[in-house]
């Protein structure tokens, strides 16, 4: 928070991700609710929901012509304004009766924009490196996941309530992100000195092999430079497998929910609800609060303790089946999920190279990403061909697996440390 309110191009490149954000929550779900009325409604819904996956997917080819852009500030507004026209002409076609062509259209114009907006998040990375102290990293970091987190809950409620309100005006919505994103982009141009002086400069050793490498080349030393790196390697294994448990657990209890009325909070819905506020409101306080016991903890530790929490979970769902201990996982899990994030991001900016920071959170992304499809057909796919029961079981089993190997890592690996560094260091001009 205290960076938020002192630097200024730190606040200028946070204010761009919000308000990107806020357009984006907003439309993604109205998006999905238009794609509900259309003639082809069940094709397209599919559509819609596997669209919002495939800038994921990309993350490592936008994070390479991020790293290869050398005036990431100009093209970073450059991009919020083309994602502004991008959704003006959505704004106009929207209008347009529903059919199969225009609505491949729509998708492409979000699947586009999305694109652009991952793109200028991995310009912003090494600015984000300059701007900011070393030792203020994580909490810088955790800062932005928190409010990103919170924005993202608000407007995705208010879109679908406000869709409803307004009559399904798709094209106000449209409109409303564009506005978003325009100013998005405005409060980079209000700032772009600051952020230019943050760039970069040409006086890297391999500067010019970089920017001439192609992406194959790129990939192949990327990710051998990623595979040196004991520490980043460890940790990306483990969040591998801490997404493959984690992105399938809101699918085993939604299935168990159905069955357990022990465990429901007046109804299904509401339950459902609760259980996502919870998650939610733990991620944030987690992000936040960065002078609590966890201060001092290893990442892995960390780890081990969320995966011992998921346990515990699996273990509540088979045979104790408490509504307030599973809330209080949920919440933990949430909690520890707030502070493994932004540490990673941190490390990376500390330790990766600038001309390859984009390109490596690309690829460490998209590895873990893996893992959520891993888990959902493996666990799901138990579920349904034998019993939630068995699912559960294999699920208690793998998290108490993967949380000991992760203490025992823990007593092997030494985590780097932030250290202090002078304010000066850091570009923080007063210049508006």
């Amino acid at each position: 928070m205290n960076e938020y309110l002192t630097n200024k191009g730190y606040r200028a490149l946070t204010n761009a991700a919000l308000l990107n954000g806020i357009g984006n929550s907003l439309f993604n779900i109205v998006f999905v609710i238009y794609a509900s009325t259309t003639p082809f409604k069940t094709l397209a819904v599919s559509l819609a929901s596997m669209a919002l996956l495939i800038p994921s997917l990309l993350n490592i080819l936008t994070g390479y012509f991020a790293d290869r852009t050398k005036q990431k500030t100009r093209w970073m507004i450059i991009s919020r304004i083309a994602q502004f026209a991008l959704f003006g002409a959505l704004t106009l076609l929207i209008r347009l009766p529903a059919t199969v062509p225009l609505f491949l259209i729509l998708l492409m114009i979000n699947i586009v924009s999305d694109c652009l907006g991952a793109y200028g998040g991995g310009l912003q990375l090494p600015l984000l490196r300059r701007l900011l102290p070393e030792e203020a990293l994580d909490e810088a970091m955790g800062f932005q996941m928190a409010t990103q987190t919170l924005v993202q809950i608000i407007f995705q409620g208010l879109g679908a309530w406000a869709i409803v309100l307004l009559g399904y005006d798709f094209s106000l919505f449209g409109l409303i992100n564009a506005i978003t994103l325009l100013f998005a982009g405005l409060s980079i141009l209000r700032h772009r000195t600051i952020l230019q002086h943050a760039e970069p400069g040409s006086n890297f050793s391999d500067n010019e092999a970089t920017s001439s490498e192609g992406f194959r080349s790129s990939l192949k030393t990327t990710i051998k430079l990623l595979y040196s790196n004991r520490f980043l390697k460890i940790i990306m294994l483990f969040a591998l497998a801490v997404n493959t448990l984690g992105a399938c657990i809101d699918g085993l209890m939604n299935i168990s929910l159905l069955e357990i009325s022990q465990l429901l909070l007046n109804n299904y819905g509401n339950t459902l609800a609760i259980i996502s506020i919870t998650v939610s409101f733990g991620t944030i306080l987690g992000s936040l609060i960065t002078g609590d016991f966890f201060k001092n903890t290893t990442t892995l530790r960390i780890v081990s303790c969320t995966m011992t929490t998921l346990a515990v979970l699996a273990l509540n769902f088979l045979w104790l089946k408490n509504v307030w201990l599973m809330l209080a996982c949920l919440f933990f899990v949430g909690y520890t999920s707030g502070k493994i994030n932004p540490r990673m991001s941190a490390y990376m900016m500390r330790e990766v190279d600038e001309e390859r920071l984009a390109v490596t959170n690309g690829i460490f992304t998209t590895i873990v990403l893996l893992g959520g499809p891993i888990g959902q057909v493996f666990f799901l796919g138990i579920a349904n061909a034998l019993t939630i029961t068995i699912s559960w079981q294999f699920y208690l089993f793998t998290a108490a697996v993967i949380g000991l190997s992760a203490f025992i890592f823990s007593r092997q690996l030494v985590e780097p440390k932030a250290e202090p560094s002078p304010k000066s260091e850091a570009v923080n001009m007063e210049e508006s």
